[in-house]
């Protein structure tokens, strides 16, 4: 929850909140990020989670974090990557955002605490940020996606198509399939 959230649930002040995390009633995960401390989630993600709250609804963990929770890179990020809208930044260094005009409402699966991008969305936006993951990353993930049956050439087609990313596809697709 927010700092307001636990404000306006709890009708407390910020002064309250301080004392509720100092006396182990609330955690603090990060500037204005709390949760009740037997707030069941795995460990393994909540920096998800976190990223998620602190980036707003339409945000979604993305990029070299999604890839290497679906098993299509074998190296841990330094980073939490999060797609996020044009408009969201930070300059945190624990955070990478990916600022993209691309719908939210497509390719976003949302789990119990965080949003990812889904496998299909996740092969063609690193295609798409390429420049940023890095071309070879990319088309790996893409190939390997598609040899371990985590999605379909017709699948990756229809994602690209509601993404508007046919021509992202296009350009790589002999890469990918040789």
């Amino acid at each position: 929850m927010t700092a307001q959230e636990v404000q306006k649930r709890l009708n407390v002040s910020q002064p309250t909140i301080s004392r509720l995390v100092k006396n182990g009633i609330l955690r603090r995960f990060g500037h204005g990020l709390y949760a009740h401390p037997d707030w069941e989630i795995p460990p393994e993600e909540i920096d998800f989670a976190v990223a998620c709250a602190k980036f707003g609804p339409t945000a979604a963990v993305g990029g070299l974090s999604a890839l290497f929770h679906y098993g299509l890179f074998d190296q841990p990020p330094h980073q939490v990557w999060v797609i996020t809208p044009p408009q969201k930044s930070d300059h945190n260094t624990f955070y990478h955002t990916l600022r993209t005009k691309t719908s939210t409402k497509h390719g976003i699966n949302t789990l119990k605490f965080y949003r990812i991008t889904s496998v299909e969305r996740t092969v063609l936006e690193a295609l798409k940020f390429a420049s940023k993951i890095g071309p070879r990353i990319a088309i790996t993930a893409a190939r390997t996606a598609l040899q371990k049956g985590l999605t379909s050439e017709k699948k990756l087609g229809e994602m690209a198509r509601k993404l508007k990313l046919q021509a992202v596809l296009e350009k790589h697709w002999e890469a990918i399939v040789v």
